[in-house]
Order: C-alpha cells, then structure tokens, then sequence
C-alpha cells in the first residue's frame, strides 16, 4: 500500500476527441434522465389531479342525482384537457 485509502485503477489514456464524446453523451444522459423525472412527476400528479376530480363527481352526483350528466361531461372534458396537457408537457420535454 502506498498511503493511499482507496487504490487507484490505471486507465489507458483516451485520446481528446474521446474524453469529449464521452464528457457530452453523459451531459446528455444526464438532461434525458432529468427530463424522464420530470415528465413522470407531471403524468403522476396529473393522476392525482383526475381521481380527485373523479372523487367529487361522485360525491355531487350523490348530492344532485339529475345532473349525473352533466357532471360527468364536466369531470370527461376536464379529465381530456389534463391529459393533453400532459403530453403536451411530455413532447416539449422529450
């Protein structure tokens, strides 16, 4: 052992066009995977978002029977919108 905690591996030397490749593809896998989080964040929440709606149709369709209907064209319709928002966010990202 010479001092050191951790013994150091050899490496061969990578020529400078090399070092670059590599230094920007893990750049870039580090941006890919930032933006992969990002979109699952959105999408989760988003499902959040709809159950919460789905939830409170229910409750008001208990409330007010006659406007089952309606409540459920409000409550698809928004549900729509959340989704297309979400790709939409997924492809800006992506």
């Amino acid at each position: 052992m010479n001092g050191e905690l951790l013994p150091r591996r050899q490496y061969p030397m990578l020529p400078r066009d090399a070092e670059r490749a590599i230094t920007r593809l893990a750049a870039q896998t580090h941006v890919e995977r930032a933006g992969a989080r990002a979109t699952s964040a959105v999408a989760e929440y988003a499902m959040s978002e709809v159950s919460h709606l789905k939830r409170m149709q229910g409750e008001l369709e208990k409330i007010c029977p006659d406007a089952t209907e309606a409540l459920a064209l409000i409550a698809n319709t928004a549900a729509m919108s959340i989704a297309r928002s979400v790709a939409r966010f997924g492809n800006e990202i992506g």
